[in-house]
């Protein structure tokens, strides 16, 4: 055995308050975050437009860059393409990621 129960508690506790400190901290960043965009939003001269004429928000501060635009993402129902193909036609077409999850609570 690699560590004792007593270790496997201790490091059980632990984890479990670096997450809560994980998700503290992602709070603070979405505040931070709606600043931000909240600042872009109400800043005229952070209207102008990316590479290809598209319009963006964007601030260039003393180190950092921000920039606020619109990004899309294509996906497909999965019930729907079970409609339009057979099983045999489906399975080959389909993906199943295995991995594996350590959960503690």
């Amino acid at each position: 055995m690699c560590i004792s129960a007593k270790e496997m508690n201790q490091a059980m506790e632990e984890i479990k308050s670096l997450k809560l400190l994980i998700e503290e901290t992602e709070d603070t960043i979405r505040a931070l975050e709606r600043k931000v965009i909240t600042y872009l939003e109400e800043t005229e001269e952070c209207q102008t437009t990316d590479k290809k004429g598209n319009p963006i928000l964007k601030f260039i501060g003393n180190n950092r860059k921000a920039t606020y635009s619109w990004s899309s993402r294509e996906s497909v129902d999965k019930e729907e393409v079970k409609k339009l193909l057979d099983d045999e036609e489906y399975e080959k077409v389909r993906k199943v990621s295995t991995f594996q999850v350590l959960r503690i609570s």
